[in-house]
């Protein structure tokens, strides 16, 4: 699979490595409720068409592990992730959808409410500016407004 300079697949095999940073977050708008290290790698799989980054944070001290893939599916000309953690997806995947951004991409899925209202929605931008990895996250309410939920910030580096 040849990858043209600004391709989408080209993007993605720019994320491949090793990467160390911080992730935040929000339970509620503007109150931060965790601020702590984060290391990852990601790697491309399938000859380029996919990138799996695998990571590991923590919450209230105890350990967090994730996976979130990337792809860009040339037939529908669009972005698709999908994305599990031991914190914020329980045993769900959580399929999201999206675009190119500057810089990036972002996409959009969302999750049941646990209280049995109605689902809530999650958008997450993926950029990559000079050497840093910023993947920010967006609870999106029932009724339209968002907030911001998540932000990993990583450099690469020794995993």
């Amino acid at each position: 699979m040849s990858h043209k300079e600004s391709s989408p697949h080209h993007f993605l095999a720019q994320l491949a490595g090793n990467w160390q940073g911080t992730s935040k977050l929000w339970f509620e708008p503007d109150k931060l409720a965790s601020d702590t290290p984060l290391v990852g790698t990601i790697q491309l799989v399938l000859d380029g068409r996919y990138a799996l980054f695998l990571y590991q944070s923590s919450i209230e001290g105890e350990t967090q592990h994730g996976m979130f893939t990337f792809g860009y599916n040339t037939q529908l000309n669009q972005y698709e992730t999908s994305w599990v953690d031991s914190f914020h997806t329980n045993t769900s995947i959580m399929f999201c959808i999206g675009r190119e951004i500057e810089n990036g991409f972002s996409v959009l899925g969302s999750y049941p409410d646990p209280m049995g209202g109605p689902d809530w929605g999650w958008r997450t931008d993926v950029e990559l500016r000079e050497d840093e990895l910023i993947i920010t996250a967006y609870n999106i309410m029932p009724e339209g407004g968002e907030s911001k939920a998540t932000e990993i910030i990583v450099k690469k580096g020794k995993a």
